[in-house]
């Protein structure tokens, strides 16, 4: 058998050949493209997690500003790709957390009405501060950014140029308050493993500075930073509206200009300072200045009384330092002086102890440097005080006040029914008259630490106000006009308050004739710790109040009673109930309209009755509708000539009998001679459901308006709950955002209030009334508020680029605008079933491709309604589209 022509087994060979070959190759092309997309991933889900967590670094270095104790935060600096049995992975990524020096950062043409303090302020304010910043070294995934965090903002940074905030936050300004935390200590770590931080305050931002604008301009941050200027503007504009005047560039800097005025009256700031250390070589702050925080000058006892005086040294960040040693002394001999202790308190605190010898003034010299006392340095504060003889004191000089226990606590006019106000009556017991000057309003409780009668308008009666004082010569009022989420903040020491002075709305010292009486009101009171604000129920709680006065001699004194709310009056004599009439009104000719005694109140009783009557009618043809409710209906006259005012009063009778009145003034226009104004208004809906945070812009345009025209007020109200919130523009033409912290899916009454002001006070001219429930869909009904001038949509493209295997949401748009006024653009992409995060974007450019609305959050397979708003130079929304889309990666 002949087998030289069998060629089988060659066939064999070089299959198997061939077969390994395509092993070799497969294996090849697994290592070359698949491995790095794996690894690739693994190195994008390690970005994202560093993103969290500077997120929480952020929180805790902001927290921990305030703060005594340490708030560690751990960021993961490298990963481990997964072990690989026939494969080949690179060395692990590695990554380096370090901190970065920024520059100073500053606050310039700023000063402060607080004497001492202003030593320290001085024109302005300078501190280093630092970034802390992560940069990964990865194998794989290119352009990765360099996570950053600075002044209050975490942002990644990329080597493009281009710029991402984590999130829409920012604690540097809210409203009217600023907070600088400044960043300071050197750390730095590299690795693969987790680096622990530990943010520790070196100076807690424990007390505040009110400041304002100085002769050189407005209260200004200079911001060492690297994120642009249209970045600061986006995270500013939350809410800032109203106090933030420009954010611009200078540099290496960003320069945020406060808005000098409201109203016509200068703007007060609080301002605080925080250091916080991060890795090591920061030393404690040292002793900087010395203020007088309790008995400020001047001050007046009686030969042989005595009077605590509160000094406490602060460091340059105008917080506290314990345990510093402070030199006394007196400038004469009307006074003795003996301080508590050598050094200050844990609060920083040192008390002395003033005791009159005899009739003259003298002053208490502290100094915290050497006993060489200079009035003009900072480290250096006094104290004027004079003695009165005893004469003074027989003849109804010091002492003048006597308190008369009849503190209650009572509910304000605000929209809650706690008591969580407190009135009293001081009774001058002294043979000459007295002028009060001021109050110092101190609960005992720590945590009631705001005030605010949550009032917006109303006739500024008691209850109305934060401060209001009848006196038979006059009654006196203090209101501070600030927003329903907004606190007058109530110091551990006391809230002083300057009765012609203080506040925003005022008016000159009220005078009590010896044997008359003084009842003050002060209205509500606030834990702003729990819940963004809790009234609180002053029944039974406790208060220091010290009232300052004037003797018609010219000597000032002050006394200080402590008393318990709900105390009730002495023998039992009744107290006569207080009418209140809300008002003054306006109503068309021919219409109607409804007036309101509800908040008439009796301090030791009830209301039973209301009686309420025309008193003058120019017309005679005025009637009243139910006159003994506490809400009738006021008839106005079918035709008048010219804008009539009728007068109403209300009588009010308590329970035992006691009977009050007290009258408002009805406004009836001539539809001839005065048009009443026109509202236009839309609400467009971008609540955040999954946190329960309804959030809504309201824009208006108010036409047919005259010169009695003052703003514009805008109330946000569930009829759910008590969630709430307002705002108010001087503009006849704008928007204003509306938030709460709960309410999502709530329905919620949007209220439009045109306010004129008129010769007897000012007056609801025209009111529109709107429901929406908080559920990221806009209303049917919204008016057009676009002009001829208005910009408008050209184009707008949404992409869905989202991530459905990593659960990460990405749309981005290209969007163009046409020309006409216009001022900004927001991206939105509003969850609507609260399983998915939601994201708001605003820009200022007119035309954008692959603009990010949201990116890197959760929500995949999620519906979503995403689009554009567009706003005009007033702010009012004049265009916008939307598209409802679900998240899974393929474009709507």
């Amino acid at each position: 058998m002949d087998f030289r022509g069998d060629e089988r087994a060659v066939t064999v060979q070089i299959g198997a050949v061939l077969l390994f070959g395509i092993i070799i190759i497969s294996m090849s092309t697994y290592q070359a493209t698949v491995v790095p997309n794996q690894n690739e991933q693994v190195e994008f889900l390690h970005n994202e997690e560093v993103h969290d967590q500077f997120e929480s670094l952020r929180g805790a270095i902001i927290e921990s500003s305030a703060e005594t104790t340490a708030r560690p935060s751990t960021v993961s600096l490298g990963t481990r790709y997964p072990s690989r049995t026939l494969f080949v992975n690179p060395g692990p990524v590695s990554g380096t957390l370090q901190t970065r020096e920024l520059g100073s950062l500053t606050v310039t043409n700023v000063e402060t009405t607080e004497a001492e303090t202003s030593d320290y302020v001085n024109g302005g304010l300078s501190y280093e501060t630092k970034s802390l910043e992560y940069r990964p070294d990865y194998n794989v995934l290119q352009s990765a950014p360099t996570t950053v965090y600075e002044n209050t903002v975490s942002y990644n940074r990329f080597d493009t140029g281009y710029e991402g905030t984590l999130n829409d936050g920012q604690s540097l300004i809210n409203g009217r308050t600023i907070s600088l935390v400044l960043l300071q200590g050197d750390y730095s770590e590299n690795g693969v493993g987790s680096a622990t931080v530990d943010a520790q305050a070196v100076s807690p931002a424990t007390r505040t500075v009110p400041v304002t604008g100085d002769a050189s301009g407005n209260v200004t941050i200079s911001v060492p930073t690297e994120l642009s200027e249209d970045a600061w503007r986006e995270l500013l504009a939350e809410g800032n509206d109203d106090y933030v005047h420009s954010v611009d560039r200078s540099g290496d800097r960003v320069e945020i200009e406060m808005q000098g005025e409201e109203g016509g009256d200068s703007v007060t700031y609080d301002l605080r300072v925080g250091a916080v250390e991060v890795g090591s070589g920061v030393d404690e702050p040292a002793a900087y200045y010395l203020t007088v925080v309790e008995g400020a000058s001047p001050r007046s006892i009686g030969s042989g009384d005595t009077e605590t005086l509160t000094f406490e040294v602060r460091d340059r960040y105008n917080n506290p330092v314990s345990g510093v040693s402070v030199n006394f002394s007196a400038s004469g001999g009307s006074i003795s002086i003996d301080p508590e202790g050598p050094t200050t308190d844990s609060e920083g605190r040192i008390r002395v102890t003033v005791t009159g010898e005899s009739a003259g003034t003298a002053e208490v010299l502290g100094s915290f440097d050497d006993a060489t006392f200079t009035p003009s340095t900072r480290q250096d504060a006094g104290v004027e005080v004079s003695v009165s003889s005893g004469e003074a004191a027989e003849s109804g000089g010091v002492g003048g006040l006597l308190y008369e226990n009849d503190a209650v606590a009572r509910d304000g006019d605000d929209s809650f029914s706690t008591p969580g106000g407190v009135e009293f009556s001081l009774r001058n017991v002294g043979s000459d008259s007295v002028e009060l000057l001021s109050v110092v309003v101190n609960p005992h409780d720590d945590s009631i630490d705001g005030l605010s009668d949550r009032v917006d308008g109303g006739d500024d009666d008691p209850g109305e106000t934060e401060l209001y004082v009848e006196s038979p010569s006059g009654d006196a009022l203090v209101d501070y006009q600030i927003t329903q989420n907004e606190f007058v903040d109530v110091p551990e020491d006391g809230l002083a308050i300057d009765i012609d002075e203080s506040g925003d709305i005022g008016g000159s010292n009220p005078v009590v004739g010896s044997g008359e009486s003084a009842r003050f009101y002060v209205y509500e009171f606030y834990d702003t710790g729990r819940f963004g604000g809790t009234n609180v129920d002053m029944t039974g709680e406790w208060l220091s109040v010290r009232v300052t006065y004037r003797l018609p001699s010219g000597l000032v004194d002050a006394k200080t009673f402590s008393f318990e709310a709900n105390a009730q009056p002495e023998g039992g004599v009744n107290a006569p109930p207080t009418p209140r009439t809300t008002g003054p009104y306006s109503v068309p000719e021919g219409e109607s309209i409804q007036l309101d005694g509800s908040g008439s109140s009796d301090s030791d009783g009830s209301i039973t009755s209301y009686s309420w009557s025309i008193t003058d009618d120019p017309t005679g043809q005025a009637s009243l509708s139910n006159p003994s409710s506490a809400r009738p209906t006021f008839n106005a006259p079918d035709s008048v000539s010219g804008d009539t005012d009728v007068t109403v009063e209300l009588t009010v009778t308590d329970d035992d009998g006691a009977t009050s009145r007290r009258t408002t003034t009805v406004t009836v226009t001539d539809s001839t001679s005065s048009p009443q104004p026109s509202i236009s208004m839309r609400v467009d809906d971008l609540t955040d459901i999954r946190p329960n945070s309804p959030e809504f812009v309201v824009s208006y345009d108010i036409g047919n308006t005259n010169n009695s025209f003052e703003r514009v007020e805008v109330q946000l109200d569930s009829t759910e709950s008590f969630a709430s919130d307002s705002e108010q523009q001087t503009a006849p033409r704008g928007s204003v955002r509306l938030q709460t912290t709960y309410g999502a899916r709530q329905t919620f009454e949007v209220t439009v209030d045109v306010i004129y002001d008129g010769p007897n006070g000012e007056y609801v001219a025209r009111s529109q009334t709107v429901t929406d429930a908080a559920d990221a869909r806009n209303r049917n009904g919204n008016d057009d508020l676009a002009l001829g001038s208005s910009a408008s949509i050209n184009s707008l493209d949404i992409q869905d680029r989202t991530n459905t295997g990593n659960n990460d949401v990405w749309y981005r748009a290209d969007y163009d605008v046409s020309s006409g006024d216009f001022s900004r653009v927001e991206l939105v992409a509003l969850n609507l079933n609260s399983n998915g995060a939601t994201d708001t974007r605003l820009r200022t450019d007119r035309s954008r491709n692959n603009a990010d609305i949201i990116n890197g959050l959760d929500g995949a397979q999620a519906d979503y309604r995403v689009g554009m708003l567009v706003y005009d130079d007033t702010g009012a929304v004049v265009d916008i589209q939307t598209v409802d889309d679900t998240a899974d990666g393929t474009d709507p």
